[in-house]
């Protein structure tokens, strides 16, 4: 995963968290005001959520990377499971 595919992550989950807060609260009752006002604030809050907990994800898989550019694959390996004892 890359950073340009965890923005773009970040972006969706924000316009859709804003357009249902939005929506849904003037569906119940409030002000328009009111109601955008609470999309903001939910897509600011939604879009960080998902933006840092993907930055963390991909640091987790670089570390990953590179601890496992150190060990070699043994070539041999499981060529002798054919045999009996």
């Amino acid at each position: 995963m890359n950073p340009v595919n965890i923005q773009k992550m970040a972006a969706s989950f924000g316009l859709f968290s804003f357009g249902f807060l939005c929506i849904g609260s003037v569906l119940m009752g409030a002000t328009v005001l009111t109601g955008v006002v609470r999309g903001l604030v939910g897509a600011v809050l939604f879009t960080l959520v998902v933006w840092l907990s993907g930055i963390i994800f991909l640091q987790e898989d670089d570390e990953d990377i590179v601890e496992g550019e150190d060990h070699k694959e043994d070539v041999d390996k499981g060529t002798q499971l054919d045999q009996r004892a």
